[in-house]
């Protein structure tokens, strides 16, 4: 049962009581484990004075695959995972502590909800193809575009080139063609988008006021499902509003479990219009490209495809026809098993400023995971790394994107906050020897006695699981390779390639010395 509560502009506002949605244990989708502890606090103006509270908003896992409601009439989120081919796909995302929605405007009414309001963007490849695909409107806020700032590019062949590492000119311009990097040919073809304003009607649960707290689960509503904007330019436009976007509105579960202290953000989306069909109480409509009726992930993909089949000339003369050219000969049908789908993703937060005492927003984690200092991308950070770093700076300070033209030891971020280089590790604007990975292997010395040994092991792994009672080994801060104050997996992961044993001497504090045998 629900009654109307009040009126805002953008927003009614709706309490329901007793709203508790479950799903059956026994079935499991596709499971991402991103972890806890790895969220960083990386600011979008670049200033310098502190938050009055740090944003918490730090991904823990996600689950995505296909779905069956009970009765998608009453509710979408109470049923079972099931094997592709489905009617639904469900998408879980699961965060570390109590996150609560977006308020309706920012700054004014961005802590309307709560004070951890979720901000980002989550992107489906639907087709796992990285020449398909993209993203026109903000590049620089979505994950290829972002992820950079977390201290690495990503140790993936599909990232080469698209995950841009600094803002210099021409990164962020909407042209696909440009270099030296891509954001633009993201591969997406949908994403889940958590913004301000966007929400259109909320199922307030438990005590029935606007704030959400621990244990509660509420509906938020809205048109978060977006079709790439990519597309949009070369999109037959056959839907009533006259418009290219596909964007229709959609359920989200926001759900607290005071047991494990975490935040589920659950989606549920008809794959085909068997699943619309079903929402609406088993009455299907015909296709028809527009996304304010009956909708789904068949009919847009469809559109596009079809786009690309009857594209102009002048279409397929443009720098980003690249992104919907490959649609022409693919079929949407072909795609809707959601465990297949590449999945990445991209969250900020909203602190309030003290100095200011207005919000203010920060990127806190992504996924798949950056490893800070791996610029070369192959998942560990070795000599190699040390010398890009190196070679980069010599290069770079004094240069064209260096702010203060000056050859000084230092290359100076361009309007740090809106700009940043993947080199700037400890995040404050400037790349110099403060950001210099350490010597590979002596990092993983900890024991300081010259060599790397099972010692040597134990202690890290204090590292990363401490020890109840124990306090963290001192240490362990030499080892935080992107200084957040946690040390994860990944971090240590390049040691089992440098440890060579008791006794073996390491060479200039860098990589073990060579076993020479002499030959007669």
């Amino acid at each position: 049962m629900s009654l109307t509560s009040c009126r805002y502009p953008g927003a009614c506002l709706l309490i329901v009581f007793a709203l508790v949605q479950f799903v059956r244990a026994d079935d499991l989708p596709r499971v991402h484990i991103d972890g806890t502890g790895d969220s960083r606090f990386l600011r979008f103006d670049g200033s310098p004075s502190s938050p009055a509270a740090m944003p918490q908003i730090d991904l823990v896992r996600y689950n995505i695959g296909a779905w069956t409601p009970d009765n998608a009439v009453s509710s979408l989120f109470r049923g079972e995972w099931t094997a592709a081919p489905a009617d639904f796909f469900r998408l879980d995302l699961v965060f570390d502590g109590l996150v609560n929605p977006p308020g309706l405007s920012f700054p004014g009414n961005i802590f309307f909800f709560g004070d951890n309001p979720l901000l980002g963007f989550v992107e489906f490849d639907i087709d796992a193809n990285v020449l398909t695909g993209g993203e026109l409107l903000g590049p620089q806020f979505r994950y290829h575009g972002a992820a950079g700032r977390f201290g690495g590019p990503i140790a993936n062949d599909r990232f080469a080139e698209r995950v841009s590492l600094d803002t210099c000119p021409g990164n962020f311009d909407a042209d696909a063609s440009t270099g030296p990097y891509f954001p633009e040919r993201s591969g997406e073809e949908f994403n889940l988008a958590f913004l301000w304003g966007s929400i259109s009607s909320v199922d307030v649960g438990s005590n029935g006021n606007f704030t959400f707290e621990a244990g509660e689960s509420w509906i938020v509503r809205g048109p978060f499902l977006n079709r790439a904007h990519g597309f949009d330019d070369f999109i037959l436009v056959c839907c009533s509003n006259g418009l290219p976007t596909y964007n229709p509105q959609v359920e989200l579960l926001y759900s607290h479990s005071i047991a494990t202290d975490r935040t589920t953000v659950s989606l549920v989306y008809p794959l085909n219009h068997n699943g619309a069909a079903a929402i609406a109480g088993g009455t299907s409509e015909t296709p028809d490209c527009c996304a304010d009726n009956q909708s789904s992930i068949l009919e847009g993909l469809d559109h596009v495809s079809i786009s690309a089949q009857f594209a102009t000339a002048n279409d397929r003369a443009d720098v980003n026809f690249p992104l919907i050219e490959e649609w022409e000969f693919q079929s949407a049908g072909d795609y809707l098993a959601p465990e297949n789908w590449v999945v990445n993703a991209i969250f900020a937060g909203v602190f309030t400023d003290v100095d200011s005492l207005t919000p203010d927003l920060a990127w806190t984690d992504v996924t798949p995971n950056v490893l800070t200092h791996d610029y070369d991308g192959d998942g560990d950070i070795d000599l190699n790394d040390l010398m890009l770093f190196d070679d980069f700076l010599a290069g770079a300070d004094g240069g064209g994107c260096d702010a203060d033209g000056v050859t000084d030891g230092t290359y100076t971020i361009f309007d740090f906050g809106n700009g940043f280089d993947v080199h700037d590790a400890n995040y404050d604007g400037l790349v110099n020897a403060a950001d210099r990975p350490a010597e590979p292997s002596a990092l993983f010395d900890v024991d300081a006695d010259g060599d790397l040994d099972l010692a040597d092991y134990a202690i890290l792994q204090r590292c990363v699981v401490e020890m109840v009672g124990d306090p963290m080994p001192t240490v362990c801060g030499d080892v935080d390779a992107n200084d957040d104050g946690n040390v994860t997996s990944p971090e240590i992961a390049p040691f089992g390639g440098y440890m060579a044993g008791p006794g073996v001497t390491l060479f200039n504090g860098g990589i073990p010395l060579p076993i020479t045998l002499a030959v007669d």
